[in-house]
């Protein structure tokens, strides 16, 4: 896996475990980054399963997904 999207899993998981339901414009404002390289990212990580998104945009990290970000998070990446 390319280390950009472990970055982006890692930022995903960072930002629900306060709580809160995670968007696309929250990955942005984060980590800095343009919308459209969010999206292009979102839309590579959601078909590869590692995110599942609903009908209002809210980010979900699948089970393979979450192990991926809670892996980076101990340094293992």
């Amino acid at each position: 896996m390319q280390e950009s999207a472990e970055n982006y899993l890692e930022t995903i998981l960072i930002l629900s475990h306060n709580g809160n339901q995670v968007r696309s414009i929250d990955i942005v404002n984060e980590l800095d980054y343009s919308k459209p390289s969010v999206s292009v990212a979102m839309k590579n990580l959601r078909s590869k399963g590692y995110i599942t998104t609903d009908d209002n945009g809210y980010i979900t990290l699948t089970e393979n997904g979450r192990k991926i970000a809670e892996r980076c998070m101990s340094g293992i990446c």
